[in-house]
């Protein structure tokens, strides 16, 4: 048409940018059909790209899907699994990844062991929370994602420890402990310690070095000013 005279380049460039795009529309299309199923009259087979569970079904007899709404089926790998766990910031020095958890959930009897995969980086303004996510090994086959349970992370080694009475709090925010430098004279020492307490010690984060000697008892008597014991 363009040796005829017919026509013009504009209109071939046209012309050749809608071939284009019916061509791509066209292998969208196939690779639609690929994945979803010819299917036989008002039947359409839908396959799922993954194996797993349904974890949640909004599709109805009678409903209109377009493309691009929101899902009608949720299919979840349950080996995929992460245990979310709200770590308080005055613990989170004391996480690694990698670390050793263990798992319990007050819906299932016993206890199962995963690690530290990551540790996340923004806290919380409410809770003072961080995330601390932690891959399952072994995850059972009762375990459902929205669980609730606890948490035991291993931590750092070499963080020490002191019996709970040891610890003096001001003003319920300031945690203090009182070291001995002579024989008559102690020195206020401000001190980081871990949130929960057990079998009747506490981890300390920061504050007090191996080989300080550390009042243990009767450490509320020599600050008048403390409010309470840990």
């Amino acid at each position: 048409m363009m040796q005829q005279g017919v026509g013009t380049e504009r209109d071939r460039i046209a012309a050749e940018t809608r071939v284009s795009e019916l061509e791509a529309e066209l292998e969208r299309v196939q690779a639609d059909v690929t994945f979803i199923g010819v299917g036989s009259g008002t039947g359409v087979v839908l396959r799922s790209p993954i194996n797993g569970i349904v974890i949640s079904r909004r599709a109805n007899v009678g409903m209109t899907v377009q493309k691009g709404s929101d899902p009608i089926v949720e299919v979840g790998d349950p080996s995929a699994l992460l245990i979310v766990a709200d770590v308080f910031e005055r613990d989170l020095p004391l996480v690694r990844e990698a670390a050793r958890a263990h798992v319990q959930l007050s819906s299932l009897n016993g206890s199962f062991d995963g690690h530290v995969s990551s540790i996340g980086t923004v806290v919380a303004t409410g809770l003072r929370t961080a995330p601390v996510r932690i891959a399952v090994e072994h995850a059972p086959v009762a375990l459902r994602p929205g669980m609730f349970g606890r948490v035991q992370i291993e931590g750092v080694a070499r963080d020490l420890s002191l019996p709970t009475e040891a610890i003096l709090i001001k003003d319920g925010k300031e945690s203090f402990v009182y070291v001995e430098q002579d024989p008559l004279t102690f020195i206020r020492r401000p001190v980081v310690v871990a949130q929960h307490a057990e079998d009747g010690r506490v981890r300390i984060v920061s504050g007090i070095s191996p080989g300080d000697k550390v009042v243990v008892r009767g450490a509320l008597l020599l600050d008048g000013s403390a409010d309470q014991l840990l």
